[in-house]
């Protein structure tokens, strides 16, 4: 179950060919850009109703609920469709204007991520970014600003690799999607010289039009500023394909399939539980993977009966109604308990954190993926009416038209229940796999402590998505 299908999606007619055409990525991510900049005029201008403004409902019900479904069934798509890399163009004019730097060494890990991701949890129930189109909107701008500062001083693809909270959420949860990058035939790869895929290569541009199973027969612009030649990059996050084991750092940006000079990279399929037994992450990563375990659990609690119930008797036994801090401490506690749970029952297990970790994801991206297909069921038929109303206030009405809701919140709960399920059984088998590769030797009492933690979150997860989800203004009104 965990080996290699090695079937390549990419092989599916047509596909292959267009993502080889060097727009392809470009083809992806307009129609998110422009998503994008409408959702901060709406932000800013429109009503400020969360329900009615293209800013709340595109970025916390459409964008979280497509984002769950592309990484349960493809892989990362979203950062390969990425509006804020269009901002690599204006960060290339930049560059020749702002001193250039090398990414600090010791910022060469996930710390500041796991650190940003926290900041970004606390905000988003302290500031209710969810009820906020204004606070959205200056999101959104914020982000492509840190993107395009970034990138202009520090190599491109350091604010994927090392900032990018929402690109890392995205690495860590495709690691239980059902692809990966990789080599078509390793023994290719042992012969080249060029490792086109990492560095990119630079090729004559009547190239393109001579060699139309590479690219488009479409005239192309050059890139690196040389008439006549044209430059295909490589892997901006520098992962080397016939060394990939894992989708960490890996965008799904499809460089390395439009580098290579041999058309010997793919779109694999795989057991969507090979990386949770075969990987042993770093420990900045292992603690990364155990933050977004424990935090899809308090991002469903925060709207739950209990987490108000909580938050009251808090504010009693503590004798403040300071919000931000009862807040604080909560989350803290939280995530706090959630991790040491999680190293007692690695180490009464004789696993690590390391191996451990990797080994949550299924249940990680259940409880992620549960949640905001919730809300993404529930409010399928939003989007649409605030863009007819966005656009009209731009003087471009469009005709009506309206979405249904795709299921109730009864119905939905048995679609979260059906998704836990099959995340507890698929974890129960990578733990049992991991132990069989790992410690084939080990009593079997070792596994007691892993399974039980699973079967912990499964249950936690299973009541929690039984709660009423509720509307709220504060944490304690």
């Amino acid at each position: 179950m965990t080996g290699q299908l090695r079937r390549d999606v990419l092989a599916l007619p047509g596909l292959r060919a267009l993502v080889r055409w060097r727009y392809a990525r470009l083809l992806l991510q307009l129609p998110l850009l422009a998503l994008a900049l409408l959702a901060v005029y709406d932000g800013f201008s429109g009503s400020q109703l969360a329900g009615l403004n293209v800013a709340t409902v595109s970025v916390w019900v459409q964008y979280r609920g497509l984002l769950a479904l592309s990484l349960l069934l493809v892989g990362n798509v979203f950062c390969a469709a990425c509006p804020l890399l269009l901002t690599r163009g204006p960060s290339r004019v930049l560059k020749r204007l702002l001193p250039q730097r090398t990414w600090p060494r010791f910022l060469r890990n996930k710390y500041l991520t796991l650190a940003l991701t926290l900041l970004f949890l606390y905000s988003y129930e302290a500031f209710a970014l969810w009820a906020s189109p204004w606070l959205t909107a200056w999101l959104i701008v914020s982000y492509f600003a840190a993107a395009l500062l970034t990138d202009s001083v520090f190599p491109a693809g350091t604010f994927c690799r090392y900032v990018c909270p929402l690109g890392n959420f995205n690495f860590a949860l495709s690691s239980v999607s059902p692809t990966l990058i990789q080599a078509k035939d390793l023994s290719i790869c042992a012969s080249c010289t060029s490792k086109a895929c990492l560095h990119g290569r630079t090729i004559p541009q009547e190239h393109l039009a001579a060699t139309p199973h590479d690219f488009s027969t479409l005239p192309a612009l050059p890139l690196n500023g040389q008439s006549g030649t044209v430059t295909l990059p490589g892997c901006e996050t520098r992962l080397y394909v016939p060394t990939m084991t894992s989708t960490q750092d890996c965008t799904l940006c499809l460089n390395c399939v439009r580098a290579c000079p041999e058309d010997n990279v793919g779109l694999m399929l795989r057991s969507p539980l090979a990386e949770a037994v075969q990987t042993r992450p770093r420990t900045d990563l292992a603690l990364l993977l155990v933050l977004l375990t424990w935090a899809g659990l308090v991002n469903a609690f925060a709207m739950t009966p209990p987490y108000f119930l909580l938050a009251r008797w808090l504010a009693t036994t503590l004798g403040t109604h300071n919000e931000p801090v009862l807040l604080a401490l909560i989350l803290l506690s939280t995530l706090a308990t959630g991790l040491g749970l999680t190293l007692l029952a690695a180490r009464l297990s004789g696993l690590t954190l390391r191996t451990l970790a990797p080994l949550l994801m299924p249940l990680a991206l259940a409880v992620w993926g549960g949640h905001a297909l919730y809300h993404f069921a529930g409010g399928a038929g939003t989007l649409w009416p605030a863009v007819q109303a966005a656009l009209l206030r731009l003087g471009l009405p469009l005709g009506p038209a309206a979405l249904p809701v795709i299921a109730r919140a009864d119905t939905s709960f048995w679609l979260q229940a059906t998704l836990l399920e099959l995340a507890l059984a698929g974890t129960l088998w990578a733990i049992l796999q991991r132990f069989q590769h790992t410690r084939p030797g080990a009593s079997a009492r070792r596994l007691v402590p892993p399974a039980a933690l699973a079967l912990l979150l499964f249950g936690l997860a299973l009541w929690l998505f039984a709660q009423p989800m509720q509307a709220r203004v504060g944490l304690l009104t």
